[in-house]
């Protein structure tokens, strides 16, 4: 419609510009404004095409997609039609409680020994030294668990006799070794655990027997704590951290029952334990750490009064180059012990320490070294043992131990013992260290 009316608007500027009495140039201009006015309405109609042409462009592709559309739900209705009814009968939902059970362990410590001591027959014995049951679990987002079951058989080493008459440290039999709860995620960085656990003193105790970088624990350890440790029943509370430039401080305060033979003769009182550690990075491959501890408790049970108090003091170096760590790692540890039992008629003291040195030698050889002392604490005076040992890991389940250990008391007189050992593990436990 727009097109006729531009056609009959020219026309009718034409029929009037014919019929009017003008000059040759008054008509000559009117020519050329109504061609300018024409060139106007050509570009105005080319314009209106272009726009009608993309309009129906556009309403085809709308319905092109639309039509897609429509058969994509023919299609789905289609496959759905065909799919089997689904199965309401009841299936077992056992399977899914697995993700309950707890993570188990168990760990096997056989040792053979050969032992020379002065004046006595040579003799073989080879003893089942323990099989330790490990389960572990997360109880909630902010509970943990951990409890170890162990059989043992007490393994006797010529040459360190460190109990008085009649009294044992050692046992024999199946035990609870650890089993307590702890918390993570406290307010303030605040740790707590409750149970029977192996307490924070020193460097050794916190090991399991099968994770000991020997056979055997030095000479003041078995002395002051017994062969196993110090293992007892009780709180912990791990105060928060503190960061001091490169250095790190870590404080420890426990309250136990005080039920260690070898320390306190199975007291049943109250003990009580404080251990501050620091840990001060060197460089990127080395660290140091130094700690303390002291350990205080009473025996109302015994004749008369009986105190017990043990003051241990510690260090640890360690040389372990990134990305080199299976091949090359240098440690030395030392610790010195202070014991006192006092039973109200006589007083029982002595110390010791030992120093020790572990290298590896690639990733599976180990070579180390541990010298241990020991003054006056139910040895009969000065003792000293020497404990030179090797170690190849098979892989990380497996390892074989060779140890020596000579043993000089100070009345004279030595002891020779050759030991072997051959541990093995199954399940995330493994060879657990501290």
């Amino acid at each position: 419609m727009h097109v006729k009316r531009t056609y009959a608007l020219v026309a009718l500027a034409v029929t009037l510009a014919a019929a009017a009495p003008l000059g040759a140039r008054a008509q000559e201009a009117k020519i050329d404004s109504l061609e300018a006015l024409i060139r106007g309405l050509e570009a105005r109609l080319d314009s209106l095409m272009a726009a009608l042409a993309r309009g129906a462009q556009a309403d085809s592709a709308a319905a092109t997609a639309a039509a897609e559309l429509e058969a994509l739900r023919a299609a789905a209705e289609a496959a759905g039609a065909e799919q089997e009814p689904p199965d309401t009968t009841q299936t077992s939902r056992t399977r899914n409680l697995s993700i309950l059970n707890p993570e188990i362990s168990v760990t096997g410590d056989v040792v053979g020994t050969y032992t020379a001591p002065a004046n006595e027959r040579n003799r073989f014995t080879g003893v089942p030294r323990e099989f330790e049951f490990g389960f572990e679990a997360a109880l909630d987002p902010y509970t943990r668990t951990k409890i170890f079951v162990s059989y043992e058989e007490e393994l006797e080493i010529a040459g360190l006799q460190l109990e008085e008459e009649g009294e044992e440290h050692g046992h024999s039999g199946f035990g609870i070794e650890e089993g307590y709860l702890y918390w993570v995620g406290l307010p303030a960085n605040l740790g707590l655990k409750i149970g029977k656990f192996r307490q924070e003193i020193g460097l050794y105790n916190r090991w399991h027997t099968h994770a000991l970088w020997e056979v055997d624990r030095p000479l003041p350890a078995v002395a002051f704590l017994g062969d196993d440790g110090l293992i007892q029943t009780g709180l912990a509370f791990g105060i928060p951290t503190l960061v001091t430039g490169p250095g790190t401080h870590v404080a420890t305060l426990e309250i136990t029952r005080s039920e260690n033979e070898a320390l306190f003769e199975s007291a049943n009182e109250i003990s009580f334990l404080g251990n501050v550690r620091s840990f001060w990075d060197l460089s990127p491959s080395t660290y140091v750490q130094l700690g303390a501890t002291g350990v205080y408790g009473e025996n109302n049970d015994a004749e008369g009064p009986f105190k017990a108090s043990l003051l241990a003091l510690d260090f640890s170096f360690r040389w372990r180059p990134p990305g080199r760590a299976l091949y090359r790692d240098f440690s030395l540890k030392g610790e010195w012990y202070f014991a006192k039992r006092d039973s109200g008629t006589s007083d029982l003291t002595g110390d010791g320490g030992y120093l020790q040195a572990n290298f590896r030698l690639n990733r599976r050889w180990l070579a180390g070294l541990r010298g241990d002392y020991l003054d006056n604490y139910g040895a009969g005076g000065e003792l000293y043992q020497l404990v030179p040992n090797i170690t190849w890991w098979q892989s990380e389940w497996v390892y074989f131990r060779l140890q020596y250990n000579y043993v000089k008391p100070q009345e004279g007189g030595s002891s020779h013992t050759v030991l072997l050992q051959a541990v093995w593990a199954m399940g995330p436990h493994k060879h657990e260290t501290y």
